[in-house]
């Protein structure tokens, strides 16, 4: 089995789909066919079954798609290390980060590393806790900028930063509102698999109520949304806070609330950081009042 074959099959039980895989390869969607059924014979089991005018990936094909992510994941890792090397200024660090910390945290930091290291590469990819935490899993993140880790999950937290999730609508008195004020606000809430959806669900159900709810994709969305009256969220007072110095929007005093959920910066605990990605952490954890290192991020960072 060829790396072509096999990252041609990642694709298509990524994409459930012979053409949504060629197309994210730019190949042929015979190619992509030729590919996994070669793949079947040298393994002597389906990966693939037809499913009325589509396909299914089978038991097997799961099994066999989530080794090859993680084998994919630390090739590409060790080509990355490989080529910084010699030249850590020069290299590339990948950087999968959830949605607040793309918008409010990274940037700055980003621009004191270019500021140091105007040759390297920073590939970031941005989604939510879920996509996250899976990343660092299948070694496809050099570093993760997220909330706190799953229990279980391989990690090695390098260092924390404050976060709070406050809530927010328009403008009140500054009084606690009464839980039977917010059971009947509409709540605007961040997609299944976002850490700022699991707090406002476990906010709601330590208050008891179930309200009205709307889902929006984004912290900017839900932003607009508060602003335009449609309802209040939980949110990071990082991503209101300048809406909340002009008046526009204001903390509702609420229960249970502000929430501390501090941003952990994090790499995966096998292995050590590529030369590039040991500059990047090294670079972030330097910056004035932002990330504190960890005792494991003391002695990973700065020996």
């Amino acid at each position: 089995m060829t790396l072509t074959q096999l990252r041609t099959f990642l694709a298509v039980a990524e994409t459930v789909s012979v053409r949504a895989a060629a197309e994210r390869l730019v190949v042929s969607q015979p190619s992509v066919s030729a590919a996994v059924a070669s793949l079947e014979r040298e393994l002597g089991v389906a990966l693939v079954a037809r499913q009325g005018r589509g396909l299914r990936i089978t038991p097997a094909g799961a099994a066999f798609a989530a080794r090859v992510r993680q084998s994919l994941g630390l090739l590409d890792l060790a080509v990355r290390s490989a080529q910084s090397l010699e030249a850590p200024g020069q290299g590339t660090v990948h950087v999968v980060t959830v949605t607040t910390a793309a918008e409010r945290l990274l940037p700055p930091l980003l621009a004191v590393f270019r500021q140091q290291h105007p040759d390297a590469g920073v590939d970031v990819q941005v989604g939510n806790r879920t996509m996250v935490w899976e990343a660092l899993r299948d070694h496809s993140a050099d570093l993760v900028i997220a909330g706190r880790p799953p229990v279980a999950a391989p990690v090695r937290v390098l260092a924390t930063a404050p976060n709070q999730l406050v809530l927010i609508g328009p403008p009140i008195s500054g009084r606690e509102v009464p839980v039977a004020t917010l059971a009947d606000q509409t709540w605007l809430m961040r997609e299944a698999g976002s850490g700022t959806r699991d707090a406002a669900d476990h906010l709601l159900a330590d208050l008891g109520i179930a309200p009205p709810t709307m889902i929006l994709g984004s912290n900017g969305a839900i932003e607009q949304a508060v602003a335009a009256g449609l309802g209040i969220a939980l949110i990071s007072l990082d991503a209101v806070a300048d809406r909340i110095a002009n008046g526009t929007m204001a903390i509702w005093p609420c229960p249970g609330t502000p929430l501390d959920r501090p941003w952990h910066l994090v790499a995966h605990a096998s292995g050590a950081l590529s030369p590039t990605a040991m500059l990047l952490a090294q670079s972030m954890t330097d910056v004035p009042d932002r990330f504190d290192l960890t005792p494991e991020g003391r002695v990973s960072l700065q020996g």
